[in-house]
């Protein structure tokens, strides 16, 4: 696609979710596996000459700025689990079944 960036490393930010998130089984993949990167990201830049740290974002639409990011990725030992691995969160969201069955036709 032309309006790429060759060098972008492109991530989903939705791969990974936190334990209890989505009604998620705590041992579900997406939970242990997955991983987020939000933690990473500082929502301020690192300080102009002023002492100013202006807001890591589009100014029209908030949202963080992932494209212009400098990263060094290198290969690592695979932990068990994805890290930073925080206990799981309380949700309003009831867990569905195991297993899901419907009756297609009469």
């Amino acid at each position: 696609m032309a309006a790429l960036n060759e060098n972008t490393v492109w991530t989903w930010n939705a791969i990974g979710k936190r334990k209890g998130a989505w009604a998620l089984d705590t041992d579900a993949p997406e939970a242990t596996r997955g991983f987020l990167l939000n933690h990473l990201i500082h929502e301020l830049l690192p300080a102009k000459q002023d002492g100013m740290r202006w807001s890591n974002s589009d100014p029209i639409t908030g949202q963080a700025a992932w494209f212009d990011l400098r990263v060094s990725i290198a290969r690592a030992p695979a932990p068990r689990e994805a890290q930073p691995a925080f206990p799981p969160i309380r949700t309003p969201v009831p867990k569905g079944p195991a297993k899901l069955a419907q009756k297609v036709g009469s």
